[in-house]
């Protein structure tokens, strides 16, 4: 039996924590044995994960101290991978900004896989810090970097063209079973008679989600159109400056705020259209979650993956207030055909095993 180790920070509520969830929860644990490495050991994703996981923790030292704090470090490094160097038959970094996790992957086996959710071109404009962010991980040295979009590994080729031959486009197992199942639970929200209803579902980050884009755009469209409503599922440290913008742009009754929650698709399944307005992304979850439960997509994000594009499957729009504005107001619900996930998951999961097994 082949043995699989995986690096991650925590199983907190996320985007990137839910998809290492279900790829773990999906692997043939008949051919496998698997192990979770995590930072911390914690989240509500942990009670969720198959108990055939082995899951362990490996804690920085957070001594204020800084050369014991290195030293401690070090040690613990040394001492682990001298325990674990090439016992595994593939490891898997899978939170792309864990240093550690880069670390203990490669030396665990010479078969290893780096996971990139996100377009760092955006979090690093600059090529030279760009560059430097990917050296940090010591990225030469894996054997596979995989990708969730294709547009993600274009950029990166373009500024690391020297490791496009280890790229890979893989994108998140979803499990829409569990969604479909989810869906169904009863929650809080009413739908009014003769309403369209918009959801927003993720973190609420400024900086990347752009919340103040899409309440602008929401107001603005609430002018031409006022038989929408908006609901916003999540949390983050922006709450509180959509809320004052819900005041600002006399939204009340018009806008809705769950706050955080496990089970988003009862939210999604009783709303219309799926709005997001980040300025960038790797490949929201989101929209294969929302293809899955028939939803429409507006989106500032026209990402496509080895699957699909999701220009395909929804209306794409510049990225500012005026353009968000004129699609909601031009919205019609229309019915989307099913999106085949099963097979989706199907074909991911082969070409992950085939790096699994070296085949790649």
């Amino acid at each position: 039996m082949k043995k699989l180790i995986f690096f991650s920070k925590h199983m907190g509520i996320g985007g990137l924590e839910k998809s290492l969830l279900n790829l773990l929860n999906s692997l043939d644990f008949d051919r496998y044995q698997v192990t979770l490495v995590l930072e911390e050991k914690q989240g509500d994703f942990l009670k969720m994960l198959d108990k055939r996981v082995q899951v362990e923790e490996y804690r920085l030292s957070a001594c204020p101290f800084v050369p014991l704090r290195k030293l401690i470090n070090f040690s613990k490094r040394w001492l682990w991978v001298r325990k674990n160097r090439n016992q595994y038959d593939f490891a898997c970094s899978y939170c792309t900004y864990s240093v550690i996790g880069s670390r203990l992957s490669q030396a665990a086996s010479a078969n290893s896989c780096l996971y990139v959710h996100n377009d760092y071109t955006h979090i690093y404009p600059d090529k030279e810090q760009f560059r430097a962010f990917f050296r940090q991980l010591r990225t030469g040295n894996f054997r596979k970097v995989v990708f969730v979009s294709n547009e993600s590994r274009e950029n990166f080729c373009a500024s690391l063209p020297e490791f496009a031959e280890k790229t890979k486009v893989i994108n998140n197992i979803i499990n829409a079973e569990e969604i479909r199942a989810l869906a169904k639970e009863p929650c809080g929200f009413r739908r009014r008679p003769g309403e369209t209803v918009f959801i927003f579902v993720g973190r609420l980050s400024e900086p990347h989600k752009r919340l103040s884009r899409l309440l602008n755009a929401f107001a603005l469209a609430l002018r031409e159109r006022p038989d929408i409503r908006l609901l916003i599922v999540g949390d983050g440290p922006e709450r509180a400056l959509c809320q004052e913008l819900v005041e600002k742009l006399e939204l009340s009754g018009h806008v809705e705020m769950t706050g955080a929650s496990s089970n988003p698709y009862q939210y999604l399944s009783r709303a219309d259209c799926l709005v997001l307005s980040s300025d960038y992304e790797g490949f929201p979850v989101v929209y294969y979650e929302a293809l899955v439960l028939g939803k429409d997509i507006i989106t500032t994000i026209p990402v496509s993956d080895e699957q699909i594009s999701i220009a395909d499957c929804g209306a794409v729009t510049d990225k500012t207030p005026e353009a968000l504005a004129s699609a909601m107001i031009a919205y019609q619900k229309r019915e989307q055909p099913p999106f085949n996930m099963e097979g989706a998951n199907h074909r991911r999961m082969e070409a992950l095993y085939a790096l699994a097994e070296g085949k790649e």
